[in-house]
Order: C-alpha cells, then structure tokens, then sequence
C-alpha cells in the first residue's frame, strides 16, 4: 500500500480511531456554528459516507468517536503563529478529532471548500498527507488532488488496512446472526438493476451492504442481524434499513 497512514502537522503520531470493534461504528459529527460554507462540508462528508460508511458511518446525533468542526481565523489558534497559511487544520485528541477551518479565505469556490473538508475527514480517519509524486488522493496537494471531491479507492482501501481489514464492504454473509437469515434482498433504485438477491448457497447479487438502503430479509428463525444496529428479527419476511 503506497498511501502514507496517519499524522498531521498537529498530531503525527495518530493513527485511526483506536480501539475499533473490528466491525462497524458510528462517527457523532458537530458542526460549529463558527463554521462557514455548511454546505459544502456536509458534502465532503456525504460522499466519505459514500466510501466508508458501512463501517465508519458519520452521523449528526450519536457514536462512539466525535468529529468536531470548528471555524478559525488565520490569526486564531491553531492556525496562529505557525500554521496561518494553512486552510484547515486536523487536531486529533484522544482519538476524537477536531477539524479547523478558516473562516478569513477570500475567492475560494464551492468545490474547493469540498475538497478541503473531505481531505481534513481523511486525516481524522488516519491517512496522513499523501506523497506529491502520487495524485490519486484526496489527500494530496498536487493540482489533481485539489480537484478531487471524494476519497479515491486507494484512500478507501488504505482504512480498510489501517484497521485490518480485508475489504471497507460489508457482504451480507459477514453480518452477525447471518445464521438467522435464509434470504436478503433488495431494489437497486439507483442503477436500475431490478431486484437483488442473496441466498447462504449462493452468493447471489447483493455484494455489499449500502447504508440506508432499504433491504427485505427472511428469517428462519428469532434473533438478531447486523454489525452496527442490529435488527430483532421474527420469523419471514422483515424490512430492514441498514444503518
């Protein structure tokens, strides 16, 4: 893996959310009121949901990390004195992270607060700065790592070894109380695939498990599924929205 793992300006040493239950989590995310552009940093974030989120899912209201965004001017800490050329800043604290952003920057566009957000949410997760000869990065300064709005799949697949994982996708025979469970399925609305399913003989179409998508599962028998929030399940048919 050629991506560089953890640290920042702030902290160097820091590398992912740790302990992690080896599973799933939620990530509590608060919004400053000092920040500017909401907008733009709620897509930064939507799209690492995107990427990450059916094991690191970040939410509004709950979790067991909190990712904190806060606005600063240049002549503010922590981007006073050494740092007032920066445009955002990654303190990690305790394995909850707060993110810096400056609220002095003139002529700066939409996409670029975009892709500064997304890149400071790379750090928090424990990707460090990425090496300038290599631009598939959300975490590179080069031009083409400026112009990126999401993680690419090598930041995706360098968490995923962070935290020894094989694979960020969560496939449906990995979840708790599989066992359970003789079918799921749903309707892929957005690729218009129809119907998807999968069987415990046989793998079927549905490879990965998307958060919030809507899923019908069958159960053989009482018990639980899932990773994050597990679903009480009675015997037959049950809806079920992965979160």
């Amino acid at each position: 893996m050629s991506h560089p793992l953890c640290g920042t300006e702030v902290a160097p040493g820091y590398c992912g959310f740790q302990p992690w239950n080896g599973k799933a989590t939620y990530i509590r995310a608060v919004i400053d009121s000092s920040v500017q552009h909401h907008q733009a940093l709620g897509e930064a974030i939507h799209r690492w949901n995107l990427a990450v989120g059916a094991r690191f899912l970040i939410v509004p209201d709950h979790g067991e990390y909190t990712i904190t965004f806060l606005g600063r001017k240049s002549t503010e800490p922590p981007f006073a004195p050494n740092l007032s050329w920066a445009g955002a800043i990654t303190e990690l604290i305790s394995g909850n992270p707060r993110i810096y952003l400056r609220t002095d920057m003139g002529g700066v566009a939409y996409y670029e607060y975009v892709n500064m957000g997304a890149h400071e949410i790379g750090h928090a997760l424990g990707l460090a700065d990425h090496a300038k000869d290599d631009i598939n990065s959300i975490m590179s300064y080069q031009v083409s790592g400026r112009w990126l709005l999401s993680p690419s799949k090598e930041d995706v697949d360098s968490i995923a070894a962070l935290h020894g994982l094989e694979r960020m996708a969560v496939r449906p025979q990995e979840l708790d109380g599989i066992e359970n469970v003789s079918a799921i399925w749903h309707y892929d609305r957005y690729h218009g695939q129809g119907w998807r399913w999968w069987t415990p003989w046989n793998s079927g179409t549905v490879e990965s498990l998307i958060p919030y998508e809507n899923y019908w599962v069958k159960a053989k028998a009482e018990g639980l599924l899932g990773l994050r929030m597990p679903l009480h399940l009675e015997p037959g048919i049950n809806r079920w929205a992965y979160l």
